[in-house]
């Protein structure tokens, strides 16, 4: 299931947070490199519990100092 844009879920995978843009079933995915580029993400889970790949976007944490 591709999402629109307004739809995305956001999840914490390994302390850092991705927006989730697709979830695809395993056996759909040929080649996940060319998925990923489709969708314009950087990184592919394979959820296995799930049968199926994550394609998603990490959101980078802002760099900021505090100003008094």
């Amino acid at each position: 299931m591709i999402f629109p844009s307004h739809r995305r879920k956001a999840r914490y995978i390994n302390n850092n947070l991705y927006i989730i843009h697709a979830v695809i079933p395993i056996d759909r995915c040929k080649n996940v490199n060319m998925i990923k580029e489709w969708l314009g993400v950087d990184t592919a889970f394979k959820v296995q519990r799930e049968g199926a790949y994550w394609f998603c976007e990490l959101v980078e944490e802002p760099e900021w100092e505090e100003i008094n």
